[in-house]
């Protein structure tokens, strides 16, 4: 009599082929085969599109000033704007114009302008610098930069002076 190769022990039920490797072993192995593909993939990509984006060209030269309308900022109010690549506030006060980077001295995280205590507050590390830019709490190391400006008829041209 020919003897099952799939009985545990004499007088047991057979074991389906399917979960000693077979159908069920190649299924598993080819989804693990899958998911570790993919989890290298993801790997790869999370790494490689950093990477590559740092080969980008830096910006050579002097970058394009921000130019502003006087109109819109009357005495006694401020309006944000942009210039290479980051945000600056303009504050039209009764003593004249002033113009300050938004870029902490500290790690270069971008602080708010609060204008109900007149500070800026870093979100980063709780740095904080008072309404003229100067560091008066937490790490950051320097004032914030005053950025030059010109005044051109009606216009404010931040960076170009």
């Amino acid at each position: 009599m020919e003897e099952n190769k799939n009985t545990a022990k004499e007088g047991a039920a057979p074991v389906p082929e399917e979960h000693h490797g077979g159908k069920f072993m190649a299924g598993r192995r080819a989804f693990l085969g899958a998911f570790a593909g993919c989890v290298g993939a993801l790997g790869a990509g999370l790494v490689g599109v950093p990477l590559l984006a740092s080969f980008t060209p830096v910006q050579r030269g002097k970058p394009e000033p921000a130019i502003m309308n006087l109109g819109d900022i009357p005495v006694g109010s401020s309006e944000q704007g942009v210039y290479a690549g980051y945000s600056f506030i303009v504050f039209n006060r009764k003593s004249g114009i002033e113009c300050i980077s938004l870029k902490c001295t500290h790690l270069g995280c971008t602080v708010k302008w609060e204008p109900a205590k007149k500070i800026f507050k870093c979100p980063c590390h709780d740095g904080w610098y008072d309404e003229h830019g100067i560091n008066k709490g937490g790490p950051p190391p320097a004032p914030l930069e005053k950025l030059d400006y010109k005044i051109a008829g009606d216009k404010l041209i931040v960076g170009g002076a």
